[in-house]
């Protein structure tokens, strides 16, 4: 399973560490609701299931190509 050295409840911290990613993306992604959290107080705190989804939905190993469209005359 991946992320197996994060708690199963995330903070941004963890987040940002399991992404590689920093503060203020980390904030963003979870404010548009791309990845999934709870306030606990005035704490942000991200389920690991979460994380999973996010990286699930942008995988490139899904067997799907997300190639851009064809024109005529080469890809643009």
């Amino acid at each position: 399973m991946l992320f197996t050295q994060y708690p199963d409840i995330m903070s941004i911290s963890d987040l940002r560490s399991a992404l590689g990613i920093g503060r203020t993306k980390a904030y963003e992604l979870v404010s548009s609701g791309e990845i999934r959290s709870i306030k606990v107080g005035k704490a942000i705190r991200i389920p690991k299931t979460s994380l999973l989804d996010y990286v699930k939905e942008r995988s490139y190993n899904t067997g799907e190509v997300n190639r851009p469209p064809f024109h005529e005359g080469g890809i643009q």
